[in-house]
């Protein structure tokens, strides 16, 4: 029984490891076409993957000059739609009014090196961290003391989103039942699905998700959010569109 359980305990870790440590994909683009910027396909990136345009001016001078998200693959080429660069934004810096062109450079899986986890014990956590070293890990405790300080305990998908914007990563992981969820915050599209072994199943999950900081109190008369999260699982699978 012993051997047994060490075995699937390592299948369970080779899969887990196997192509989830999104390294930046760059390329150029090909054309572009009624707002849509067609690039050759490659098994790098997945549908929903995030990234930037990148102009070259001249061989010293190049600057970010639209957000990019994957929503499509079709006889070798990838489909993306692009939308103006807020990350970066400064008032005392002059705007670009520049579109994409064919030539321009395209990064995806653009910050994704740093994951926010949100999973529902200590247990899960460290067996995930663990066994993805090719990343920075992100704690959960600095998510729960933003909605903490907001009296929010319940995260949205905004607020998930505006913690990817302040904290400079795009990429959050989310321990659902058996399943392990790679979400991109841009999209907030499943980009990449892994198993999680049974034995990680929290009868007990952390509300709104383990962190050490425990309760995170929500605002008082009836307000919205006051009174949490009642189901882990259910939450965030509705919050993911996971059926």
């Amino acid at each position: 029984m012993l051997k047994f359980f060490t075995l699937f305990f390592t299948l369970a870790l080779t899969a887990m490891s196997a192509n989830t440590n999104f390294s930046p994909y760059n390329t150029v683009i090909t054309k572009v076409e009624n707002k849509t910027i067609y690039i050759d396909d490659n098994k790098d990136f997945s549908i929903g993957s995030s990234g930037v345009v990148l102009h070259t001016f001249d061989k010293t001078h190049k600057t970010i000059i639209a957000a990019v998200e994957v929503v499509g693959k079709k006889d070798g080429k990838a489909h993306l739609k692009y939308k103006s660069f807020k990350r970066l934004k400064q008032e005392a810096l002059p705007s670009y009014n520049i579109t994409p062109k064919k030539g321009d450079t395209v990064i995806l899986n653009y910050l994704y090196k740093r994951v926010l986890a949100i999973v529902p014990d200590l247990k899960t956590f460290d067996f995930v961290t663990k066994n993805h070293e090719g990343f920075e890990w992100i704690h959960p405790d600095i998510f729960a003391a933003t909605l903490a300080a907001d009296y929010n305990p319940v995260p949205t998908k905004d607020d998930f989103i505006q913690m990817c914007t302040t904290n400079t990563f795009a990429l959050l992981f989310f321990a659902i039942e058996q399943k392990g969820y790679f979400i991109d915050c841009n999209s907030f599209k499943t980009i990449y699905q892994i198993d999680l072994p049974k034995e990680l199943v929290s009868k007990k999950p952390m509300i709104p998700f383990y962190n050490r900081l425990q309760e995170i109190k929500g605002r008082v008369f009836g307000l919205m959010g006051s009174k949490g999260i009642n189901n882990y699982d259910g939450y965030y699978k509705k919050l993911l569109g996971i059926k």
